[in-house]
């Protein structure tokens, strides 16, 4: 568990332990209905799915608000958040192991 309401499996190479692809995290999150995830943001850029459910997602100050299909682009250093208005299903990648292998990954998470 990342944070209260929210959960995340992430795909790993079994013989390694590592990412599941050299150059490309890829995970599952689970939000509970009403969780939201604190504003973050990172050096690593990622896109993220939603599979199933609803909720807001707030870039930068920015709220809109998401839906089953829904595809969200996030860019390197950009605040980032998520509402779960109903259970929300998302998956998401992001380029985080290239930044972790040149130890360029920076994230900051406001309280």
């Amino acid at each position: 568990m990342l944070e209260p309401g929210h959960a995340a499996i992430r795909y790993t190479n079994p013989t390694s332990g590592g990412d599941a692809l050299t150059t490309m995290r890829t995970e599952f999150r689970r939000l509970r209905a009403g969780a939201a995830t604190r504003p973050s943001r990172t050096s690593a850029s990622s896109v993220w799915q939603v599979f199933d459910g609803a909720g807001a997602v707030r870039l930068d100050g920015d709220e809109r608000p998401l839906e089953r299909g829904d595809i969200i682009a996030v860019p390197s250093w950009t605040e980032f958040s998520l509402t779960a208005a109903d259970q929300l299903d998302l998956f998401t990648f992001s380029d985080a192991p290239v930044f972790e292998k040149l130890d360029l990954l920076r994230t900051e998470v406001t309280a």
